[in-house]
């Protein structure tokens, strides 16, 4: 054999063992990092078990739940408010206006809104502007149905009140879709008193990062006193143990706070140029307040998510019929 069939034999020699000790070690490192993740995992679950096995339903009322029940979008003849994708937003509104009656400190929708199709509402107010019935019941229903529709009571409501917050959904382009990557918020969003400023973008980029922001109801979006990330991504068991405290919209260079950040920042007098410090080499988030002072040091993960602290199983919480809080007759503002 000659010197360079010799020597391109080693060569290949060495390039195969090189390939397959790289490939071995990629696994190994998978391999054992996904054995201590599931080890961490099944000791916090148990250590969330442990503390809340005695936890009693409906124990923790300093939270109220609205749920969109059963009872609720039952049909109207059983005394429900019908098909949930059949309610026009102004129920949303008169939701709004009955909790906040009650001085809360903060309304939060995990709910995204599109703008509604209101062409039955807009056909109705204009043959009754144009050509009011004269008759006194069907004057009556059809002042019913316009206030029950009205399109901008959600609007109204949630300006103010200065107590609503509405939730943002954040996604990763879709080119298949035709979904691209977005280089600034959607057009007539207002979204200056909604952001967190003063984070290095090295620090930002170590966040949950987003492409697009796909909200479209942004006259809706800039009526909020605030707004927030409602994802909530889980765990590769399908469990849910760590929640973003913030996302970064990469192609903004903005960074947006969860939708229970974003209403713990005004609950608790948070800055929000500069009141949020992400200590990452000791795994801590540092809220500070507009007197400087540090309020909180919550334990974050790499990539700046809480843990989640369990306080107890479903409906913990107390937990209301959207269709009580609906109607202020049901719940009056004391209650609240």
């Amino acid at each position: 054999m000659s010197d360079l069939l010799k020597r391109l034999g080693i060569g290949a020699g060495i390039g195969i063992v090189v390939a397959l000790l790289i490939g071995w070690g990629t696994y190994e490192i998978y391999f054992l990092k996904s054995v201590l993740d599931g080890y961490e995992f099944l000791s916090y679950d148990g250590r969330m078990r442990s503390r809340t096995e005695d936890v009693e339903q409906m124990s923790i009322d300093d939270v109220v739940i609205i749920d969109i029940d059963n009872n609720s979008v039952a049909p109207p003849e059983e005394g429900g408010l019908g098909n949930y994708y059949d309610w026009p937003h102004a129920y949303h509104g008169q939701l709004i206006n009955t909790v906040t009656s009650g001085n809360p400190s903060a309304l939060l929708f995990d709910i995204i809104f599109d703008q509604e199709n209101t062409f039955n509402f807009e056909l109705v107010n204009a043959l009754n502007a144009n050509n009011a019935p004269t008759d006194e019941s069907l004057a009556e229903v059809t002042g019913q149905f316009l206030s029950s529709n009205d399109p901008q009571l959600i609007l109204e409501a949630t300006y103010n009140s200065q107590k609503t917050y509405h939730a943002l959904v954040f996604e990763q382009e879709d080119t298949l879709m035709f979904l691209n990557k977005m280089d600034a918020e959607p057009e007539g969003y207002y979204y200056e008193d909604h952001i967190i400023r003063g984070i290095p973008t090295d620090i930002a980029k170590r966040l949950p990062t987003a492409d697009r922001l796909g909200n479209t109801y942004v006259n809706l979006l800039s009526a909020s006193v605030g707004t927030g990330a409602a994802n909530f991504p889980q765990d590769e068991d399908g469990i849910i143990r760590r929640s973003p405290t913030a996302v970064y919209f990469e192609g903004a260079d903005h960074v947006y706070p969860s939708l229970v950040m974003s209403a713990a920042i005004d609950i608790l007098g948070i800055k929000k140029d500069g009141g949020f410090n992400y200590d990452f080499d000791n795994r801590v988030l540092q809220l500070i307040d507009t007197t400087d002072t540090v309020v909180r040091e919550i334990p974050i993960d790499e990539a700046g998510r809480m843990y989640v602290n369990y306080y107890g199983p479903f409906q913990t919480f107390y937990y209301l019929p959207y269709m009580y809080c609906f109607d202020p007759e049901m719940l009056p503002p004391e209650y609240w």
